[in-house]
């Protein structure tokens, strides 16, 4: 007998759909947003009334996470992926609208990879993948849809938490296809931004998730640096040390609630929600449908709704932790597990630099032959020590450390090299790299002007003359791997911080080497870049798994 598989797949759960139905009702009013149908005429076809349809007939698409082998259909995606997913999420949804302290702690987890899958499992969201990739088939983006299923969770559970409640208002929350909505009151729904099937990014410091957990409860998660009062930030700037994978650390009974929106609000709320949906949207009664016609407000005067006013101190400061074998862990509200973003940054540069000035991001190029034709956001970062500063700061300290300032030749340092020199040369690497570093924001960008190559293979500081000049006869630029290594991912044992004797002689070739390229790097000509694996724990664990 042949196995029966399941085709109709439903992006947005039953069991979350059946959270909006209303008593006495038998399912969900389900409208549908796309263009009206219109006579031969041109005027449009009043739409008929609309009746409650069942859960199971709402927000299916046929065959949406079937793969296909030949002639073999498998709904594996469908019955193990997201049946384990849906049946942790259930659980967890529950236990963020009842506010139980210990439900919430045990399902936390379990909360934010369900948000995550559910942003991306839609028909808007797998449209959002397949747009970065577009040579993928059908299999091969169901695929990628997994592996990037967590991808929002990090940033997530560092914002401020709120669920505000619509139980004093006869309107209730609405539905959409694309429940996990995305709300920037600098990007419009007709900004360029927000084109199908984008939405703003969670990474942008205006940037709150809306998340209706049933007809009464919505959860918003907004970016402290926008929750907190002050002075107002740049809305569709970067939060600092936004990243899409990682680890962090977080409270998991720090939640804002209590506030009651009015019939006006939460119409605002389900106005967004609305602009955001692709095609459908549903509620437990009909008139909920038409939020335009309760409110006309604009989409930047909805912002005060949805930014969270008290209980804020919660949220924010730093946690350190002990273990018992005597290590610490720090991390502060952004997620950084250490300070080295304070020693790191730089005073602002006037944004009026003459044409013939160095440029603001520290490449040693005039700035009208690096930034000035390149838009801000796309520019490497003005705030901190670029890659080449890191690097000629490195090369300066090197020289204190090993006394080749006061006059010490090579030979003297060969002989006379400490394992507190190594140790202290590693630290201040490991400082000046440290885990949570952004090294996007930090590579040198494309420019027409300028033409790069990448040096691979062996690179050795007595055959580096060779090596280097002859790829610069050809190219302005070369990119060359970092020869140290970050003391932060090797074993206690292997440490250099902890074991330097065993590299005393590794030390030597990479300061040679580096002390040679030193007037190269000044000159900008040639950029020393450390592994990017260093810095993001899903890219090394990807490499590793190739290799």
């Amino acid at each position: 007998m042949l196995k029966q598989i399941t085709r109709d797949n439903h992006y947005v759960p039953c069991w979350y759909q059946e959270r909006f139905v209303t008593e006495g009702c038998d399912g969900l009013y389900f409208l549908n947003l796309g263009l009206p149908i219109k006579r031969p005429d041109g005027s449009p076809i009043p739409q008929r009334r609309l009746d409650p349809k069942s859960t199971k007939s709402c927000f299916f698409e046929r065959d949406l996470y079937t793969t296909q082998l030949g002639e073999q259909l498998s709904d594996d995606i469908e019955r193990l992926l997201f049946g384990e997913i849906d049946n942790a999420g259930a659980k967890a949804v529950d236990a963020f609208v009842s506010g139980d302290q210990a439900a919430v702690h045990h399902t936390f987890v379990d909360f934010f990879k369900y948000l995550s899958a559910q942003k991306l499992r839609t028909p808007k969201g797998l449209a959002w993948i397949h747009e970065r990739y577009a040579s993928l088939d059908r299999n091969a983006l169901l695929i990628e849809m997994q592996l990037l299923r967590q991808m929002h969770c990090t940033m997530w559970t560092e914002c401020v938490r709120e669920i505000v409640s619509a139980e004093a208002s006869t309107v209730k929350f609405i539905v959409t296809d694309h429940p996990v909505t995305i709300y920037n009151a600098a990007l419009p729904p007709t900004s360029s931004a927000c084109n199908h099937p984008n939405d703003p990014s969670i990474e942008l410091i205006g940037s709150q998730t809306l998340f209706p957990l049933g007809p009464n409860h919505c959860l918003i998660l907004t970016n402290l640096e926008y929750a907190k009062p002050g002075k107002k930030p740049n809305l569709t700037a970067v939060r600092t040390n936004a990243r899409y994978h990682g680890t962090s650390l977080t409270r998991t009974d720090t939640f804002i609630r209590g506030r009651q929106l009015s019939e006006l609000e939460v119409s605002a709320i389900n106005h967004v929600m609305k602009a955001r949906a692709m095609r459908y949207i549903a509620a437990g009664n009909s008139q909920w449908l038409y939020p335009e016609r309760v409110t006309n407000m604009n989409w930047q005067d909805i912002a005060p709704i949805l930014r969270p006013k008290d209980q804020l101190w919660h949220f924010g400061g730093e946690t350190i932790i002990g273990y018992n074998d005597g290590t610490t862990h720090f991390q502060d509200a952004f997620g950084r597990t250490s300070k080295a973003h304070e020693f790191l940054c730089k005073p602002a540069v006037a944004d009026c630099l003459g044409a013939n000035d160095l440029c603001g991001c520290g490449s040693g190029q005039k700035y009208k032959n690096c930034c000035k034709s390149v838009p801000a956001a796309a520019r490497p970062s003005w705030d901190v020590l670029s890659i080449r500063e890191r690097n000629l700061t490195l090369c300066n300290a090197i020289r204190g450390i090993l006394k080749l300032s006061d006059g010490k030749s090579w030979g003297d340092v060969q002989r006379g090299l400490t394992d507190d020199q190594v140790k202290r040369v590693y630290e201040l690497y490991g400082g000046l790299w440290s885990t949570d570093t952004d090294l996007p924001t930090l590579l040198p960008r494309p420019n027409v002007k300028t033409a790069r190559a990448v040096l691979f293979g062996f690179i050795d500081a007595r055959t580096l003359s060779q090596a280097v000049a002859g790829p610069l006869g050809y190219f302005d630029e070369l990119v060359i791997p970092h020869p140290f290594m970050n003391p932060v991912h090797v074993a206690p044992d292997y440490k250099p911080t902890m074991a330097p004797s065993q590299h005393k002689a590794q030390l030597l070739r990479n300061v040679a080497l580096l002390l040679t390229l030193e007037p190269l790097i000044g000159a900008g000509l040639v950029h020393v870049i450390p592994d990017p694996a260093d810095f993001n724990a899903d890219y090394r664990r990807e490499v590793r798994q190739m290799a």
